[in-house]
């Protein structure tokens, strides 16, 4: 495995299914460097479940989705295929105590449509940065991100982001 780290991301959609109390930093973290952020809208995005399908490893990817969920003191999100609909599209306002649940799309499309999404520091780790809230972003934006593709031996996705950017 390329990434110590990718297996909990990759489960983290898993973990935060249908409900869990929403986590809550205990310390403030910066924001991730101005370089990893663009107005610009990449040429050629994909979908999420396209462009991972599409992809080889190491294979620059530009990719658009929602953001599902943060990891607790790391710049990573995981990001979900746009066609998926999560709970907060469900129109029940009890249907699920965390809106961005995807607790009824189909598991195998949810799974094809989830990648997991890191911006890292020049030692090459994610870096100890807050992504939640950079330039807005919160849980259910639709953003643009740009990256290479990163597979373990079995398969598992990752973007090491380069930029992110608004999907107006």
């Amino acid at each position: 495995m390329k990434n110590p780290l990718l297996l909990p991301l990759l489960l983290l959609p898993t973990l935060v299914a249908c409900g869990g109390p929403e986590a809550e930093l205990t310390e403030v973290l910066p924001a991730p460097p101005e370089s990893f952020w663009s107005e610009q809208v990449p040429a050629t995005p994909r979908g999420v479940t396209e462009g991972l399908a599409r992809a080889a490893d190491g294979e620059a990817v530009a990719l658009r989705g929602t953001l599902q969920d943060f990891v607790e003191g790391l710049a990573a999100f995981t990001l979900v295929e746009e066609a998926l609909d999560h709970c907060a599209e469900m129109g029940e306002d009890d249907h699920c105590p965390t809106p961005w649940d995807y607790c009824c799309a189909d598991p195998d499309a949810l799974r094809a449509g989830t990648v997991a999404v890191e911006l890292r520091d020049d030692s090459g780790l994610p870096g100890a940065w807050r992504v939640q809230g950079f330039h807005g972003l919160d849980r259910l934006s639709e953003v643009f991100v740009e990256g290479v593709l990163e597979r373990d031996g079995a398969g598992n996705a990752l973007i090491v982001a380069s930029r992110i950017s608004p999907a107006l």
